[in-house]
C-alpha cells in the first residue's frame, strides 16, 4: 500500500515511515494539511496518516478540503495526534476519518489501525 503521512514532526513522519516501509508499504511525507493536498493533486495514495496540531493548515481543516473533492474523499485517514479528547475525535470522525489514534502510539497499534480501516 502507498500511504501519505502527514506531521509537522519530521521525526513522527521518519517513525511512521519506518514503521510502514518495515510492513512493505510505501510512504510519501508531508510537513501540513496543505503540503498534503498539494501531493494528493499528483497522487492517489492507498491511506493517509494525519495528525491534527500543525502550522499553515491543520488537520480539520485538511479534512474539510479533502472532503470537498470527490476522488480524495474515498482515501481513509487515520488520525494520529496527542489530543485525544472525545469532541475532537467525533468532529474529526464526522468530517470522513475512519480511525484515531492518540500518540504516543506503538507499531503494533498504527499496523491494527491500518488492517482494521485501510484494508
Amino acid at each position: 500500500m502507498r500511504f501519505l503521512c502527514v506531521d509537522d514532526s519530521a521525526t513522527l513522519r521518519k517513525i511512521v515511515s519506518m514503521s510502514l516501509g518495515e510492513l512493505g508499504h510505501t510512504v510519501v511525507e508531508a510537513e501540513n494539511g496543505k503540503a498534503a493536498l498539494d501531493i494528493l493533486a499528483s497522487e492517489k495514495p492507498d491511506c493517509i496518516v494525519l495528525d491534527i496540531n500543525m502550522p499553515v493548515m491543520g488537520g480539520i481543516e485538511f479534512l474539510e478540503a479533502k472532503g470537498k473533492n470527490a476522488v480524495w474523499k474515498a482515501i481513509p485517514v487515520i488520525v494520529l495526534t496527542t489530543q485525544d479528547e472525545e469532541p475532537l475525535r467525533a468532529k474529526a470522525m464526522g468530517l470522513g476519518a475512519k480511525g484515531f489514534l492518540a500518540k504516543p502510539f506503538n507499531k503494533e497499534q498504527l499496523t491494527a489501525a491500518i488492517r482494521q480501516f485501510a484494508g
